[in-house]
């Protein structure tokens, strides 16, 4: 089985981006949220291991949405 890449699962970052930017009531610049995310995503498949039960995708999603939900946060406080 080949590696995976961050290419491979980029599109959790920016449909995840995308989503979150929706959700909230004042504009979000997507471009934060994805670097964040590309950032967390990289972490996420470097650190994977096969015996982990969570899959990767489920454990990408996880770190993404966490990097992107964190930056909202700290940056947008009300």
């Amino acid at each position: 089985m080949a590696t995976p890449t961050v290419d491979d699962h980029f599109e959790i970052v920016t449909s995840t981006a995308f989503w979150m930017a929706k959700q909230r009531p004042y504009r979000v610049p997507r471009a934060p949220l994805i670097r964040a995310g590309s950032a967390a995503l990289a972490n996420a498949i470097a650190t994977h291991d096969d015996s982990m039960t969570l899959g990767l995708e489920t454990r990408c999603r996880q770190h993404v949405r966490r990097a992107i939900r964190d930056l909202i946060t700290d940056r947008f406080e009300v």
